[in-house]
């Protein structure tokens, strides 16, 4: 399965599916990927690497990936795939797509566009109102799971939508609070292990974006930066199933 790249201070780390295995990028690969992703920003219209990751994942290909497996690794559906397939104009085919290999300066990076539910900003509105409530919060966010009930995997992946949104919710102090909620919310519905520790699997095996909750760059350890990372949010996750539905 395809890594995901990650920026780190003023370079890049990949971060395998199962977030088991991290590649950080040499200062050399870095400054050539930079060059690339600047390229690919053009591309899409927009004005520089930034901008393209503030609107996109970016997926690099392991041995055996082509976009259509990646499309399925990140949650999309065929329509949003084949929209995805479409905005990666460097590829002429889309099984033709390289393994990363150690010490790549050029590497095939896919665009993966981040996909937010139907409702979900409505939702995302309810959870940081200052005056809201617990009932309200969890009203607002039944509501928007409700609209994504086809399966548990859809459910989930609807909840990561609303959870990725985190740098939204008020303070940082309100993160782990309204992501424990959420997951309530989530998880409520369904009685049997299996099936609550396939949601929490799912969530755990999710790469989280770590964008500062008070808008610093990702660069900038300020005092007030107190974000949930990747790491964080896992831990969390872990934690609250572990205490909240007794799974270990």
């Amino acid at each position: 399965m395809a890594f995901t790249l990650e920026v780190v201070g003023k370079g890049f780390r990949l971060k395998s599916a199962d977030n088991k295995r991290e590649i950080d990028v040499s200062p050399a690969q870095a400054k050539a990927w930079q060059e690339v992703l600047d390229r690919r920003a053009r591309e899409q219209g927009l004005k520089n690497s930034e901008e393209l990751l503030a609107n996109v994942k970016i997926a690099v290909p392991e041995k055996g990936d082509s976009q259509f497996k990646i499309g399925k690794q990140y949650a999309l559906s065929d329509a949003d795939t084949m929209l995805m397939i479409g905005g990666n104009v460097q590829f002429s085919n889309p099984d033709l797509i390289h393994a990363y290999h150690e010490g790549s300066l050029n590497p095939d990076f896919v665009l993966v566009p981040t996909m937010q539910p139907e409702g979900a900003p409505a939702a995302i509105d309810a959870i940081k109102a200052p005056a809201s409530t617990p009932e309200g919060r969890k009203q607002a966010v039944e509501t928007y799971l409700g609209k994504h009930s086809g399966s548990v995997e859809e459910r989930t992946n609807a909840a990561v939508a609303l959870m990725e949104s985190r740098a939204d919710f008020g303070s940082p102090e309100l993160q782990a609070p309204r992501l424990k909620e959420i997951m309530d919310v989530l998880v409520e519905p369904y009685e049997g292990e299996d099936e609550r520790r396939s949601i929490v699997d799912a969530l755990t095996q999710h790469s989280w974006s770590s964008e500062p909750a008070d808008g610093n760059a990702p660069d900038d350890k300020g005092p007030n930066e107190k974000n949930l990372d990747d790491k964080g949010m896992d831990k969390l996750i872990a934690e609250h199933a572990r205490t909240a539905y007794g799974l270990r």
